[in-house]
């Protein structure tokens, strides 16, 4: 690894904090006492630890907590579906679902499609209705708003095209000699899995009757596809385009800050406590103040470039850019955010997966570790 350009991109990582640093300090839109001191505290935790021992901090967390959960280093497809498979939790499951689904819905509406709802629960249930694990362009397409009585223009289709391999599903065809409606032969085009996940797959989460129908499992569900997506793109991490690369460093990038954003100490009576929509055993509420839009412009870019070195060096680094257009593709992270988290009466608060909370702990680590040595 080169040192050279890690300690770069640790220096501009810890430039962007003090940006962000200036730009929390001047603003009062946390309505809880004591949230933005405890934000700007945080922060300065940040700036002045991150650096510390070559990054070891930045290294623990990406290397050894969101690469062993969800992106393991190994060559072998099963390998790699195992690990992720048997590293989740309902929690962490959650969590990376409404990532991609957030960042699918980011990149539909960006192509000025109608989107509602999870892609992935609906890929799902269009499987598990089918013989043949597989789901019709129609009806992906009805999914973003697409009409499945006409054809997509091209461009359209393109685009719709690029979600889909961004999932990692694959299109094929399969020939209709006489259709019922027009008695003519047709062509239908679907999407399904490629040939070495369906072999992955095959007996453990389907099975093929003699008369060739494909019978699919009830524990072949969302996570298990989400497991699937992660460890495609582990092994192959190597011959993935901008755009794959781009969408799994923004959702790991997030991971990341969000697992540094500190806790808010509510007061007894705060009526967040008693409201419904908020589980004080499982839920924290943490400042908002880092979310405008300013704040992220600042911190996602050189998050993202540090998640793809650490995750494909410079072979990923080089595909992240820094145009007009990818500034764009790293604000659009923002609706991931919004899908992340949930809002209790104004206020952001954060589901405490085990992601979060194991990497909260390396850095709780290593800041008691470097207060106990300036003590000293």
């Amino acid at each position: 690894m080169e040192t050279g350009l890690w300690a770069e991109l640790i220096s501009k990582f810890q430039k962007a904090m003090k940006e962000v640093l200036e730009i929390i300090e001047d603003q009062n839109i946390d309505n809880i006492p004591g949230a933005k001191e405890r934000l700007i505290q945080r922060f300065e935790e940040l700036v002045r630890y991150l650096p510390k021992d070559d990054g070891e901090l930045l290294k623990k967390a990406i290397d050894k907590s969101i690469s062993n959960s969800f992106f393991p280093r190994t060559d072998d497809l099963a390998e790699a579906f195992e690990k992720i498979l048997n590293a989740r939790t309902h929690e962490q499951d959650f969590i990376i679902n409404e990532l991609i689904n957030g960042f699918v819905a980011s990149q539909a509406k960006s192509f000025g499609l109608e989107y509602e709802g999870s892609v992935i629960d609906r890929l799902i249930e269009g499987f598990k209705k089918s013989n043949k694990l597989r789901i019709s362009d129609q009806k992906f397409y009805a999914m973003f708003g697409v009409s499945p009585t006409r054809d997509p223009r091209d461009s359209l289709v393109k685009r719709l095209n690029k979600i889909t391999d961004f999932l990692g599903l694959i299109e094929k065809e399969y020939r209709i000699e006489r259709d019922l409606y027009k008695s003519e032969e047709r062509i239908v085009k679907f999407y399904t899995f490629p040939p070495k996940i369906m072999t992955l797959l095959e007996g453990r989460f389907f099975v093929k009757t003699e008369s060739g129908e494909t019978i699919i499992k009830d524990d072949f569900d969302k996570n298990v596809f989400i497991s699937l997506f992660l460890a495609r793109y582990a092994i192959d991490r190597f011959s993935l385009d901008d755009y794959k690369i781009n969408g799994i460093c923004a959702i790991f990038a997030l991971i990341l800050i969000l697992s540094f954003m500190p806790k808010v100490k509510l007061a007894e009576d705060n009526p967040i406590l008693r409201d419904p929509g908020f589980n004080s055993s499982k839920m924290s509420v943490i400042p908002k103040g880092w979310m405008s839009k300013d704040v992220i412009m600042k911190l996602m870019p050189p998050t993202i470039k540090i998640i793809a070195y650490r995750l494909g060096l410079t072979k990923w680094l080089d595909k992240i850019k820094t145009t007009d257009v990818q500034k764009k593709l790293h604000l659009q992270s923002r609706f991931l955010i919004k899908d992340v988290n949930k809002w209790v009466l104004g206020n952001l608060c954060r589901v405490e997966v085990p992601i979060f909370v194991e990497i909260s702990n390396i850095f709780q680590e290593i800041t008691v570790s470097g207060s106990s040595e300036a003590e000293e």
